[in-house]
């Protein structure tokens, strides 16, 4: 496993993670992404998820993307707190010519497409990174890039726009879009981050037009000394309150803290306090991070400190044998119908029937190095999250009612794979796969 998790290191190095140009960038940043310490240990670790099913994003709160996005058990949260939310009604846009049942088409933003490879101040142009189905308005989609701004389709990915246009635009446009995150109960609100760019945590309530800065030094003077560089890596949702937000940084804590802190709001970004993490954990990569079942159940991750989960809001941490996450920022987590956990890890996908530490067992000829992870409702789908040398993009299915056979989709050669995210009013699954763009393909 450690020899895997270094063989990922160096993968990273690619343009999934940390590429030349970004571990000069990082240097200055102090982030030393372009050194064994950093790039070889999660710099860029994304998003992005199917931690929430409804957004598709890396990081976030677990759903049934098969209603919307729905928790799974709305209406009773599992671990006896408030009620899970229920989302609004969604609605399905218009998508007219959409391909036949199996059939991959490449959707990427043509604009993207064209930029790919090119230079932009000394940073490479690299395709499509995080992206967020809205859970309300289906059809609607958000793609974060390396380095090419923030885009949005409304009919499914026949057209898109590049949206942020507004107030903080060019912060967001600045860097690469590795984790999104949509409010489930106001689809407009959206978070992003900007990695390698101006390394804050952005918020749009107006679909992505104008953004607010929400963690930076600038908007959190006092918290922003606890870092050299306030440097925000993935944001989750609580999926029982939506302004209940956890983020955690691609970078240390400074002293008094721990090398891992973990910022959590109560107020939609508006404030925040910041938690330690374990004291055994290296502050120094990417980190990644999901509520389970509650608001109190968080899981925890980043690649020299593999998977820890808490069941007391981050007091506490119990580590999950063996089980460890990748560079990318692709890892993506899902809750079955059955209450069944199945998150993607750097060697299979790895499942548990409750979400305790010690029940997580990994599901054997489902890797190595899985990124996408999300579900229909009955029928889950996963991907691979290679990076450059490692492809092509193996894609994976199994019915809910199964989970433990899992069989290759037929697909094109694609390389880079990463995230993925599931249209339940149009039976598509996206899938954004670095600099070989954007695809989507009819499931039923």
């Amino acid at each position: 496993m450690r020899a895997l998790s270094v063989l990922i290191g160096l993968a990273a190095l690619g343009i999934g993670a940390c590429s030349d140009d970004d571990a000069g960038r990082a240097r200055g940043l102090g982030g030393d992404a372009g050194s064994t310490t950093s790039a070889g240990k999660g710099g860029n670790t994304a998003s992005g998820t199917s931690g929430n099913p409804s957004s598709g994003g890396s990081g976030g709160a677990i759903g049934n993307p098969s209603n919307g996005g729905e928790p799974a058990g709305a209406g009773t949260n599992a671990s006896g707190g408030k009620p899970m939310m229920k989302p609004p009604e969604p609605k399905v846009n218009d998508c007219d010519s959409l391909g036949a049942v199996g059939e991959f088409e490449e959707i990427t933003p043509p604009e993207v497409k064209a930029g790919i490879g090119q230079k932009d101040g000394g940073n490479t142009k690299g395709g499509t990174f995080a992206m967020a189905v809205d859970p309300v308005n289906q059809g609607t989609v958000y793609a974060g890039t390396l380095f090419q701004g923030v885009w949005k389709t409304t009919n499914c990915g026949a057209s898109w726009t590049k949206i942020a246009t507004g107030t903080k635009a060019a912060e967001v446009n600045s860097g690469m879009g590795w984790t999104f995150a949509i409010d489930p109960q106001e689809p407009n609100v959206i978070y992003t981050n900007s990695g390698y760019g101006s390394n804050g945590l952005f918020k749009s309530i107006d679909g992505g037009v104008n953004w607010i800065d929400v963690w930076s030094t600038a908007s959190q003077p006092e918290l922003g000394k606890s870092f050299q560089y306030n440097f925000a890596n993935v944001v989750a949702i609580d999926p029982t309150d939506h302004q209940h937000l956890l983020l955690t940084f691609h970078e240390p804590c400074l002293a008094p803290h721990n090398a891992t802190c973990i910022a959590e709001s109560f107020d939609a970004g508006t404030s925040w306090k910041l938690l330690d993490g374990e004291p055994t954990w290296n502050g120094a990569e990417g980190q990644v991070i999901w509520f389970l079942d509650s608001s109190s159940h968080w899981l925890w991750g980043s690649q020299i400190n593999g998977f820890w989960r808490s069941g007391d809001s981050g007091k506490t941490w119990q580590r999950i044998p063996g089980m460890e996450t990748s560079h990318k920022q692709g890892s993506q987590i899902l809750q079955a119908k059955d209450g069944t956990f199945y998150a993607s890890a750097a060697d299979a996908i790895w499942s548990s029937p409750d979400g305790a530490a010690d029940t997580w067992k990994a599901i054997p000829n489902t890797g190595p190095i899985l990124g996408g992870l999300v579900s229909d409702g009955t029928t889950m789908y996963a991907s691979t999250g290679y990076f450059d040398g490692f492809g092509p993009t193996k894609y994976l299915r199994s019915p809910e009612s199964d989970g433990k056979t899992w069989e290759v989709m037929p697909s094109p050669t694609i390389q880079h794979g990463g995230t993925l995210g599931y249209d339940p009013g149009h039976k598509l699954l996206y899938s954004s796969n670095l600099d070989s763009g954007m695809w989507r393909v009819v499931v039923e």
